[in-house]
């Protein structure tokens, strides 16, 4: 009996428990700073508080190729500075698949990520802009290819619900 009450009270707790999430939804903007500017990203960018992550799915653009990505941001802090105004770093990974004329590449690598962030509206909207760095290592019909200098800069917001 005592085992059963147990595991009603278990229940009990947790089913009065919350379970909303914080999720951030945004856009975000952004280039490669070593490729000189030259080029450019469109991204949506997605996070739920609950999950330590941030997510990115961009679309590149420039002279005659195309890229798509994907990379999955771990935070490992984010401090205030003052106010609503805070600093983060993070590190991750980024997933590409892009081309060039006939050329097709897959690409993965390693990130390290630093950026300031701004809350505004009783944090509902979040201004930011980020610098990475992101070796990247592709793979496709032309050969095996390491970028070491990749640097992608990103500048954004996000609006955040409560569900």
């Amino acid at each position: 009996m005592k085992k059963l009450f147990s595991v009603l009270a278990v229940l009990f707790v947790l089913g009065t428990s919350s379970v909303f999430a914080r999720v951030g939804i945004g856009a975000q903007f952004g280039t490669d700073v070593a490729g000189g500017f030259k080029t450019g990203n469109a991204a949506l960018t997605f996070k739920i508080d609950t999950v330590p992550c941030i997510f990115a799915l961009d679309l590149g653009f420039g002279d005659e190729w195309f890229a798509a990505g994907l990379s999955a941001d771990w935070w490992i802090a984010n401090p205030k500075i003052e106010g609503t105004l805070g600093y983060y770093y993070a590190i991750g990974v980024g997933l590409a698949v892009g081309g060039y004329q006939d050329n097709v590449n897959f690409g993965i690598g390693p990130r390290a990520v630093l950026g300031t962030n701004i809350f505004l509206l009783q944090r509902a909207l979040e201004f930011y802009l980020q610098l990475a760095w992101q070796p990247t290592f592709y793979v496709g019909s032309g050969g095996f290819n390491p970028k070491w200098g990749c640097f992608p800069v990103g500048l954004g917001f996000r609006f955040w619900f409560d569900f």
